[in-house]
């Protein structure tokens, strides 16, 4: 892989990434093996661990280059299949190929694709170099196989003299396999990490358990043991989210266009309230619990009511993740509608359109009707479709609308391009119902997660408490029960029992945030599984609690 291709100058690189962490590695071994190794003795073998701290420090910067890539690679790969399709639309006009390269090279929602165009447009314009032999150069360097692999034959094809058009109008399949093959290649890796992932988790659970036992038998602070157990399992939740976003292909179900809708600001409103009803059920909660007395909730309990309300805002956004799943499945028809019927009137959309408004697409038809009322005002067209495109809060129907719009405006016949447009959508409709099934399968692994979790903390923390009351009962002398088992104190167990509550938020806040990268739904939309979790492990834990004391009390304990 060229260095420079990937936008790094070598130069800069070393004296101010490599050269800095190397220096600051070196000096950071110096200080723990002269100054802090003594100290660490206690640790015995495990001090030698903290000797490898210094290569996570310089870890980074040998790896930028790799990183870099990776991420070029993984922008080309996930939008390689807006760029095909608008180069098919766009090619189906009378523009110039130059010209072509150009409009590409502009849109900056292709990000590295949009880079490596501009560098292909540069080689034209600048260097005077033919398509064929700037499709060559840059098949050479770019990361992406699938980029590469379209460059090199559409360069073979422009040396035998083949028709663009056609050659563009075919490679719409070939691409879109390949995508799709990718695509479905990212989501088997999902599935093979969920069975990973509740094997991981779940083994944090036993260890969790382990560690709330353990200041009972060791007389260790149970504070740092909890503390640890939370440390642990906010890095593997980590883990799991930063690997989800980098397996996950990038293909977001709400509009990128920047620009809030009504439905936008209605669920950000209601969020925002949910919020202060939170703080406030969660303070008067608190107060009627532990200051009056009044009620007596567990504090699980006491903190999945709090955060109910954002049950509310939950289910706005996910009615809304539905509509627009359902105004997906409508719009290929409907292009494929307007460009037929468009080309049967000689090119005249606003006809069409009105012709269009008494047909049935399903959640999509007040969206078509709005968009006809718009252009038949002749204010402003290009706004009209703008407006259409972003009121739907589709992402896919805003991307293949404007190329659909970009080349009509160009001069194409609007059924070649309602061909290709809507037979890509159609595509992109087939791998999200996949997608969803994984999705799907996931949701259920993190509630049967978070009820495991739940039940191995909470009888763990319930045999501690009954075992710590028994001896504490006891009139027998604390030096005699320290030698055989330790007594808790019973502020600690309380504190014990408010962190594993925080950890099952903690938990349940980034296994929804994984769910939400998972689908491509924005977060708003899982606050659901937020809620649903949390009351799953206050029941679970409730549960556990009460039948391991119940069992405790039985044999005798």
């Amino acid at each position: 892989m060229n260095v420079r291709h990937l936008g790094i100058n070598v130069e800069r690189y070393l004296r101010f990434i490599l050269l800095p962490s190397l220096i600051g590695a070196v000096i950071l071994f110096f200080v723990i093996y002269f100054v802090l190794y003594s100290m660490l003795e206690p640790l015995g073998m495990f001090r030698i661990l903290i000797l490898t701290v210094p290569v996570f420090v310089i870890l980074p910067a040998i790896l930028y280059i790799k990183m870099v890539e990776v991420r070029m690679k993984n922008e080309i790969d996930n939008n390689i299949h807006f760029y095909i399709t608008h180069m098919g639309a766009l090619s189906t006009s009378e523009i110039d190929r130059k010209e072509l390269m150009k409009i590409l090279s502009e849109r900056s929602e292709y990000k590295a694709l949009a880079e490596e165009t501009r560098k292909i447009f540069l080689l034209m314009s600048k260097w005077r170099r033919n398509l064929a032999q700037a499709c060559r150069f840059i098949a050479k360097r770019t990361p992406s196989k699938i980029f590469s692999d379209f460059l090199d034959r559409m360069a073979h094809e422009l040396d035998s003299g083949e028709d663009f058009k056609e050659f563009i109008k075919r490679e719409q399949k070939v691409v879109m396999e390949d995508f799709v093959t990718l695509y479905n290649g990212k989501m088997y890796s999902i599935d093979i990490f969920k069975e990973i992932y509740v094997s991981i988790i779940l083994s944090l659970s036993f260890f969790a358990a382990f560690a709330i036992i353990m200041p009972f038998l060791t007389g260790i602070s149970v504070k740092t043991t909890i503390y640890l157990v939370m440390i642990f399992f906010f890095i593997t939740e980590a883990g799991v989210l930063l690997y989800l976003k980098a397996v996950v292909p990038e293909d977001p179900i709400w509009q990128t266009s920047g620009e809030y809708t009504e439905i936008d600001i209605r669920i950000y409103r209601i969020f925002v309230i949910s919020l202060f009803v939170f703080l406030i059920l969660f303070t008067g909660l608190l107060y009627l619990n532990y200051v009056m007395n009044l009620i007596d909730l567990p504090f699980t309990f006491l903190m999945a009511l709090a955060i109910t309300p954002f049950l509310i805002p939950g289910f706005l956004a996910r009615k809304e993740e539905k509509l627009i799943s359902e105004k997906d499945r409508n719009a290929p028809s409907f292009i494929m509608s307007l460009g037929a019927s468009s080309s049967a009137r000689g090119g005249n959309i606003l006809e069409s359109l009105k012709y269009l408004t008494a047909h049935d697409f399903g959640a999509l038809t007040e969206d078509v009707k709005s968009l006809y009322r718009r252009l038949n005002s002749r204010i402003n067209k290009k706004r009209a479709w703008e407006k259409f495109a972003i009121s739907t809060n589709s992402n896919l129907i805003y991307r293949f609308t404007d190329m659909f719009v970009e080349a009509i405006s160009l001069g194409a016949e609007p059924i070649d391009v309602a061909e290709i447009v809507s037979s890509n959508f159609i595509t992109i409709n087939n791998l999200r119902k996949r997608r969803a099934q994984t999705t799907s399968s996931f949701i259920g692994i993190a509630y049967g997660v978070i009820i495991g979790i739940s039940f191995a903390l909470y009888i763990s923390f319930g045999v501690v408490e009954s075992m710590n009351n028994l001896y504490s009962s006891l009139e027998i002398p604390a030096e005699m029960i320290g030698s055989i088992l330790h007594v808790v104190p019973a502020e600690d167990l309380t504190f014990v029992s408010r962190l594993i509550t925080l950890l099952m938020l903690i938990h349940a806040v980034l296994s929804t945030i994984a769910i939400k990268v998972m689908d491509g739904g924005r977060i708003t939309a899982g606050l659901i599984h937020m809620v649903g979790m949390m009351w799953v492990a206050a029941i679970a834990g409730y549960v556990s609690q009460v039948t391991i004391t119940s069992l405790l009390s039985a044999g005798g304990v």
